[in-house]
């Protein structure tokens, strides 16, 4: 069965599922490269710390990917 969506509503729902993935995606990246930082000062504490909490982070970022292609899937009406 398919569900039908207006197509306005569509397209808010996948952008705002992209612009919170990229977000995501944004701050992972960004504690990735000050992990990276750290520990080629030698700061292993400071860079495995930076990273704690990127599952999470990454855990969401699947989920709204997921979403965005599920919302992209639906037929719009």
């Amino acid at each position: 069965m398919r569900v039908q969506v207006p197509l306005d509503v569509k397209l808010d729902a996948v952008t705002a599922n992209l612009v919170a993935l990229h977000r995501l995606l944004s701050e992972a990246a960004a504690r990735s490269a000050e992990a990276c930082e750290l520990i080629q000062q030698h700061e292993c504490n400071g860079a495995v710390g930076t990273v704690l909490g990127l599952d999470e982070i990454l855990d969401s970022a699947k989920a709204l990917y997921g979403a965005a292609l599920t919302l992209h899937r639906m037929t719009a009406g």
